[in-house]
């Protein structure tokens, strides 16, 4: 912008009265223009409508993230038995058989977390939170 512009700018925001010049006319209009409010109004229940679209597109991204999870277990899987036949697998656990003293343990490991999974689902993450 000019410095002629931003002067033509200024003295028609102040309401002074200026030359007929194109440019003078031009800016007036376009300040004329602004100062109206526009005539439209939304539909109804237009904020309704697109809660709802952006509703579904959520429901659309979490679905499409649950079958990308689903593919790539399927495909860990697949690697795994690949890989295991081609090398030739044998599975040992004797390198493991220290952990037989410790059953117990494990067990109130897993029961532990499984009650910690439940308490979150069912008291920490309320939807009203």
């Amino acid at each position: 912008m000019t410095s002629h512009e931003e002067s033509l700018q200024k003295q028609i925001e102040e309401g002074k009265t200026l030359p007929s010049h194109p440019d003078t006319r031009a800016y007036q209009k376009v300040f004329d223009g602004l100062r109206q409010e526009p005539d439209f109004e939304l539909p109804l229940h237009f904020e309704d409508r697109i809660l709802q679209q952006i509703e579904a597109h959520e429901k659309r991204a979490e679905r499409r993230g649950a079958y990308w999870l689903i593919a790539g277990v399927f495909l860990l899987v697949i690697a795994a038995v690949i890989g295991a036949a081609l090398v030739e697998f044998k599975p040992s656990f004797g390198a493991f058989a220290f952990l037989s003293r410790y059953t117990g343990l494990f067990i109130f490991g897993i029961v532990f977390i499984m009650a910690l999974q439940w308490i979150d689902r069912k008291i920490v993450q309320r939807p009203g939170f």
